[in-house]
């Protein structure tokens, strides 16, 4: 986990010597202040900085830390597997501060190219890509990654960014609800990374040491190589999560052959990675019936420009063919 570097600059200076002027900040607070900015993170040397810079009383930003629970609707959506899944969407006021927060703090942390969830550029593709024409494969998938990560975990990613401790305090109390990382909210899948950075470094070595390739998406941790994997090696995988505050779903975690079919976070790799057969059939079919029948089908135009977004990731030409079925329901 590195930081991205801030250059300076005479906007910088300028930044800087208005907060000075502006909050009456200290000559310790100003060199805090310069340290965070070299490192390419906003001069939060003080709270009443953040309130500045948001643009939001500190007297509010107190109360969404404090209460988070004035200021999340709650529901729930069914899981593929069965159950429910809560999801707290923060509210507007408190979901533009977790914003300015993903983009100007969370985002300019580098973490490990094994990570493949939630970062610019990368997406489920990348992430199966790297396993593709392996020989076996194991899956780990952890038991609740969100909630796991409670917000003491929180507070000490922020600290440990070079935050003092009232504002590390603060920003953990606007990312967190109940305790704990909330589904729903713009900081919580980074912030996951970060909580899982050492984990990763410790997961990678392991590989290596195998002779495997190691790749995570979210809570979805792959291994593949031509090492025949056993149950003691999700043990030891376990024991290791387990010694961060994680726990795998053996339910989910498998081991498979080159002759079994061959999945991570919902792609079948081989020589390529693609979705399921069935599945690519199944759209195949709705765009093929929404030509023939626009206005029988069933799906908005947002939902089938979707479904050729996320084919164009693999096979633009499909998707452009898509794009253009999706974008004439649009006139009908």
């Amino acid at each position: 986990m590195t930081y991205l570097p801030f250059p300076s600059s005479s906007a910088n200076e300028t930044l800087l010597n208005t907060l000075s002027d502006e909050l009456k900040l200290k000559p310790y607070q100003i060199q805090k202040a310069l340290e965070l900015m070299r490192f390419g993170l906003p001069p939060l040397a003080t709270i009443q900085t953040l309130s500045y810079l948001l643009g939001v009383s500190d007297g509010i930003l107190y109360q969404m830390a404090k209460y988070p629970e004035r200021y999340y609707r709650i529901y729930h959506i069914q899981k593929k597997s069965g159950g429910e899944r809560q999801i707290e969407s923060p509210k507007i006021i408190l979901k533009v501060v977790q914003r300015w927060i993903y983009y100007n703090i969370l985002i300019k942390v580098n973490l490990s190219e094994s990570v493949n969830g939630f970062i610019p550029g990368k997406n489920i593709f990348t992430n199966a890509k790297a396993h593709t024409n392996s020989k076996n494969l194991m899956v780990i998938d952890i038991h609740n990654f969100f909630p796991s990560i409670t917000k003491r975990r929180v507070f000490y990613i922020f600290k440990k960014l070079g935050f003092t401790v009232r504002v590390a305090y603060l920003l953990s109390g606007l990312c967190t609800f109940d305790g704990r990382l909330p589904q729903g909210a713009p900081t919580s899948p980074m912030l996951a990374n970060l909580a899982f950075a050492s984990s990763d470094t410790h997961l990678k070595d392991i590989a290596e040491r195998w002779g495997c390739v190691y790749s995570r998406y979210a809570d979805d941790l792959a291994f593949s190589g031509d090492r025949h994997f056993n149950n003691k090696d999700i043990h030891l995988i376990s024991e290791i999560l387990g010694d961060n505050g994680f726990q795998i779903n053996n339910s989910k975690s498998r081991i498979l052959g080159k002759g079994s079919r061959q999945m991570i976070a919902g792609l079948v790799i081989s020589n390529y990675a693609l979705p399921p057969r069935e599945k690519r059939r199944k759209w195949r079919a709705l765009f093929h019936n929404t030509a023939n029948n626009p206005k029988e089908i069933n799906k908005t135009t947002a939902q089938l420009r979707g479904i050729a977004s996320f084919v164009k990731q693999y096979n633009p030409s499909l998707a452009s063919n898509y794009f253009d079925i999706a974008n004439k329901t649009a006139d009908k």
